[in-house]
């Protein structure tokens, strides 16, 4: 089945439909994603067809996948204005817009997806994910909005970027039955002399707070594995594991 491109507020919107969408009656969960669904892009990994052979063998519900594209991803996935680490010197800064764009995301864009196609509205059947700053952008999102979003997914996150840890750590967070996915590679950033080497030991500090405060063994999980580099191809890997976690009753 062919995706559907649209476009909503002057933004690209890739729609994956589940097989069999337009045969049945059923309302189905959504997943949003980040960075125009690279997560799941046919072209980027084989993660769309894993996905959906484990939702024909009953081990994944169905899933509706909002792929969405980034305007400026430096400025609308990254939570504060800090000055830009990958070109030092050029007084470039990320942009800050993180809460602008969350607000789009939980606001704007999921009540637009309910009322165009049959979804399961409720916060345990509404998931967002990414890749990197993706990841990043997704977890802010969802600890803002632990009502609307309860099906969260960071793929080696950029949890080194200047002040997320401590914004994290002022939050009062309640157990609203939100569930977390992380991974990232071991010693992803351990040969960086910039921020980034914060990478693995910022995470390790979110993952444990976390597990302290709103969230238990059951609803948060860290998934870490053998990398020495931020590797889109070894994260996305763990995508359909992650679904699967996230999405499925226990």
């Amino acid at each position: 089945m062919q995706p559907i491109v649209e476009e909503f507020q002057n933004r690209k919107l890739t729609i994956y439909l589940p097989e069999g969408y337009y045969q049945s009656e059923e309302r189905y969960a959504v997943v949003y994603l980040q960075d125009d669904g690279d997560l799941i892009d046919p072209k980027d990994s084989d993660v769309l067809r894993k996905s959906r052979e484990l939702t024909a063998t009953n081990q994944l519900p169905g899933l509706l996948f909002v792929a969405i594209e980034s305007l400026d991803r430096n400025d609308e996935y990254t939570p504060f204005v800090s000055p830009n680490i990958f070109e030092p010197g050029s007084g470039k800064q990320f942009g800050g817009n993180a809460s602008v764009y969350a607000d789009f995301l939980a606001n704007g864009l999921k009540p637009y997806i309910d009322s165009q196609y049959r979804t399961l509205q409720e916060r345990e059947y509404t998931g967002i994910m990414g890749f990197s700053f993706g990841g990043l952008i997704s977890v802010y999102t969802g600890l803002r909005y632990p009502d609307v979003f309860g099906r969260v997914g960071s793929f080696s996150g950029s949890f080194w970027f200047p002040g997320i840890v401590d914004w994290i750590e002022q939050l009062t967070i309640r157990d609203t039955g939100q569930r977390l996915y992380m991974n990232l590679g071991h010693a992803e950033g351990s040969g960086r002399t910039n921020g980034q080497q914060w990478m693995v030991p910022n995470s390790k500090r979110v993952y444990q707070y976390l597990l302290q405060n709103g969230f238990h063994e059951d609803s948060i999980r860290q998934v870490i594995y053998e990398s020495n580099f931020h590797s889109f191809d070894l994260g996305v890997q763990y995508v359909p594991e992650a679904l699967q976690w996230l999405f499925n009753e226990e």
